[in-house]
């Protein structure tokens, strides 16, 4: 009985988590270039890199941004990371360079930018905005 209910819950909760792929774009030497797949209502997306790197991901619900993007430098450094809300830009937003340092940061309210900070070559504090 055990092993019935077990399978049941396994095939029943499987499809919660069902991914459905979209679709794939490939380089002209057939490497990866993008995948787009489902995930229930959101529709999700990485790009890559000619090196086979990941250059940025991301989704969408009900057609605007959704959850966290982020972007990759060709070495894997993480550049950006950005947040959305039912396409509304939310929370902080982080920028890096490819030493893998600060850039800078803006930190968004209700869709509205509240906050901004730059940064120097070296990751120290240059400029700071309340908006």
């Amino acid at each position: 009985m055990k092993h019935i209910l077990l399978i049941l819950f396994l095939s029943t909760s499987s499809g919660l988590f069902a991914q459905e792929l979209l679709g794939r774009e490939y380089w002209s030497d057939g490497t990866l270039r993008s995948t787009r797949y489902a995930e229930g209502a959101k529709i999700h997306f990485i790009t890559y890199h000619e090196n086979g790197k990941v250059n940025a991901v991301g989704c969408f619900l009900n057609g605007r941004r959704d959850g966290v993007w982020k972007q990759y430098s060709q070495n894997g450094v993480l550049l950006a990371q950005a947040g959305f809300r039912n396409g509304e830009r939310q929370g902080i937003w982080e920028f890096r360079n490819e030493a893998d340092l600060p850039r800078g940061q803006l930190t968004y309210s209700g869709g509205i930018l509240a906050q901004g900070e730059a940064y120097d070559a070296t990751g120290m504090i240059t400029a700071q905005r309340a908006y």
